[in-house]
């Protein structure tokens, strides 16, 4: 690699000298609306019309799912894992003496994704595959039912189950999944998916919005996740998991990961010249905070790629600091442990 980056040595020299000019990532979102309320709205609707449910029963379980989120906050901060346990106990018992039928299902998929995440940070990977599965079981039935906002709860769970793989030293499997995952998010492609609602062809095409987003929302979460599992790795960050993905560019967002793609390609291609120019266009474009991340990702492998340039380092740094906005505590990380100026 170092005889490469020699004999590129005026691309990348052009390209550390253009970095200060490069515009600061965009606060406006490229969405056309704000998935999370529409989400809010759409499902509380399918709720009332599948669950025929009073306003006082939504608002039981609304409260619930809102201490179900501190726990998930206290779980992820590590504050007191049992105590944790604990109060999710409380509340699984609470969902278990309210709710029945459809209701209860509805309550108790939002609760086991949280009892999930409580073995995923003990490290009891079986348990917390079989508490998403059961998870997931839940919201696949709901969405058949009607409820098809859930749709996304089942994307999420094939997710999770990806991210224990990782974490259980299982990566094949994980990168197979999330590539199966977002092929099914843009193109309607299905294999090897947890869940019978992606054998049906009829639930992708239902509250598009939803999938459209959350592809992005993926895109972006695995790639940070690729960087925090590859923080002290030498090698370029994995790509098995979007190598070989196809997929209509339709929108301003899908150009974003279109345009990533290929400079990936382009690098471990070694087709310098058209990754050099990829690099460049895609730094002069002011997109979106939301990919930042995406971004940052170009920049560590670039990092490594030019090998011991101190003035790539520099200006990487004051790139990251001062353009972008989103993904500080990954940033921090690695200033702290990889871009030492």
């Amino acid at each position: 690699m170092e005889k490469e980056i020699t004999t590129y040595h005026k691309e990348l020299k052009d390209f550390i000298t253009a970095i200060p000019d490069f515009p600061d990532s965009l606060v406006n979102s490229t969405f056309e609306y704000d998935t999370g309320k529409l989400i809010k709205i759409l499902q509380k609707k399918e709720v009332f019309e599948i669950c025929k449910i009073s306003e006082s029963e939504f608002e039981a379980v609304d409260r619930i799912d809102r201490e179900l989120g501190k726990v998930v906050t206290d779980l992820l901060r590590e504050t007191d894992l049992e105590q944790s346990l604990k109060d999710y106990f409380r509340l699984e018992k609470e969902i278990e003496d309210t709710f029945s039928g459809n209701m209860y299902m509805y309550a108790k998929q939002g609760a086991l994704s949280v009892k999930s995440l409580y073995y995923y940070k003990i490290k009891d990977f079986p348990k917390a595959i079989t508490f998403t599965l059961e998870c997931l079981v839940l919201n696949d039935y709901l969405v058949q039912q009607g409820i098809y906002t859930l749709n996304l709860r089942c994307f999420e769970q094939n997710k999770n189950i990806s991210r224990i793989y990782f974490r259980d030293q299982q990566a094949e499997p994980g990168y197979e999944l999330i590539f199966n995952l977002i092929n099914y998010l843009l193109n309607g492609t299905n294999k090897n998916l947890f869940g019978n609602i992606f054998n049906h062809n009829q639930y992708w095409e239902k509250v598009p919005v939803i999938r459209e987003t959350y592809a992005y929302e993926l895109f972006t979460m695995i790639t940070e996740d690729m960087i925090r599992f590859n923080i002290n790795s030498r090698e370029f960050l994995p790509d098995d998991w979007y190598s070989d993905l196809d997929f209509e560019v339709n929108t301003p967002d899908r150009q974003i990961i279109y345009n990533w793609i290929y400079i990936n390609k382009q690098l471990r291609n070694s087709n310098y010249k058209d990754y050099f120019d990829g690099l460049l266009y895609y730094f002069q474009q002011p997109y979106n905070q939301f990919y930042d991340i995406l971004k940052i990702s170009l920049l560590l492998d670039l990092y490594k790629f030019a090998g011991d340039n101190p003035n790539l380092t520099r200006e990487i740094v004051n790139f990251i600091e001062n353009k972008l906005h989103f993904n500080q505590p990954v940033r921090t990380l690695l200033i702290k442990n990889v871009f030492k100026v």
